[in-house]
């Protein structure tokens, strides 16, 4: 955080929302489409670019609220309007206080804002709605479960993977482990432009980072040629051990399969695994996948005492997406079972 911002609160807007972002995060983005057309139509011939906060207190405001929660309050003005701005618990902030310039507006005991009263003008519900639909076009592919939202990484979730990569629980991982804190800053910050294909898996209840899964598209066989349409995937997964045995891999993987598969144009997903990770290969069956092979000594993560490279036998499963069938309700997915913590393999 920089000088940069100057908005009421910044200081210690760190609350999250589902998305993992902060409301300076969405200062951010605000900033890139408030406009005149979203500008409160009294004052939209004093907006500029200079000064793009103005007139968006209370659609700005109730959006935050729709991410955040909490409540909104107004600052009494003359003329009997109202500046609107955010509490989320003891989180307070206000991001369009800059339009008042220096004045320090004071906001203790306001009274409370409603969305049904500012909204029954319709210029300002349009507003709110032309506001909304801007923001939606620049927010990350959200993926949600039950118990789990999956999403793309952000900066402040370093300390929740450093917690399960400092050690990592399988060899095939070994090369991912983080040493401190501050590497998992500086991975966490090269994991943010990562928005499709990788993602983080976080407990809706409390937004905590899990664990994690990703799969990149890959070409077909190669008989396919070097054209082949990259419609094959191969994912992996991890999992804090703090929070295995609990069904989470599963209802991870699933939500990650049919993302797969319905969204960007899966026709064969495969994963590797250890022949001795049986909880990884219960979870691959549990899933629908097909054992097709054991190749021996197959890859070398790590070394043995002596140095040399310690070979690992590995299965392969596969399932295609005329195979994949969509549990809607997902109750197994919400049954602890001994199909976790079910670590694949990366190739690499």
């Amino acid at each position: 955080m920089t000088a940069k911002y100057r908005f009421y609160g910044w200081e210690t807007a760190d609350i999250k929302d589902k998305y993992g972002l902060t409301p300076i995060d969405y200062y951010d983005l605000l900033s890139e489409i408030w406009q005149a057309d979203t500008c409160a139509p009294r004052m939209r011939g004093d907006w500029s670019p200079e000064n793009r906060t103005l007139g968006q207190c209370s659609i700005t405001a109730f959006l935050m609220q729709d991410q955040f929660g909490g409540k909104v309050y107004g600052v009494p003005l003359k003329g009997g309007n109202y500046h609107c701005f955010n509490v989320v618990g003891d989180c307070v902030f206000d991001l369009t206080s800059e339009q008042f310039g220096g004045v320090r507006l004071n906001y203790t005991n306001c009274p409370e804002q409603f969305r049904d009263v500012h909204f029954a003008k319709e210029e300002k519900r349009q507003r709110y709605e032309l506001l909304k639909a801007r923001l939606i076009d620049r927010l990350p592919k959200l993926i949600e479960t039950g118990r789990l939202i999956l999403r793309p990484f952000v900066e402040s979730d370093a300390a929740d993977v450093y917690e399960y990569l400092k050690e990592p629980a399988v060899n095939c991982f070994a090369s991912m482990k983080l040493h401190s804190l501050d590497e998992a800053r500086k991975e966490m910050k090269k994991r943010a432009g990562e928005t499709e294909y990788y993602f983080a898996i976080v407990l809706k209840e409390n937004g905590k980072v899990i664990g994690e899964i990703c799969a990149y598209p890959e070409a077909g066989e190669q008989h396919e040629g070097e054209n082949g349409q990259k419609d094959t995937f191969s994912p992996c997964w991890m999992l804090n051990l703090n929070y295995t045995g609990k069904g989470y891999a599963y209802e991870a993987a699933h939500a990650f399969f049919d993302y797969l598969f319905g969204e960007k144009g899966a026709r064969r997903i495969y994963a590797y695994t250890e022949d001795t990770n049986v909880p990884s290969q219960r979870l691959c069956e549990r899933l629908g996948m097909r054992r097709e092979g054991l190749f021996m000594e197959f890859r070398s993560f790590v070394n043995n005492p002596d140095g040399t490279p310690r070979y690992e036998n590995t299965y392969q499963y596969a399932i295609l997406k005329k195979e994949w069938h969509t549990d809607t309700d997902l109750k197994k997915a919400v049954t602890p079972d001994s199909c976790t913590p079910g670590d694949l393999c990366r190739r690499s």
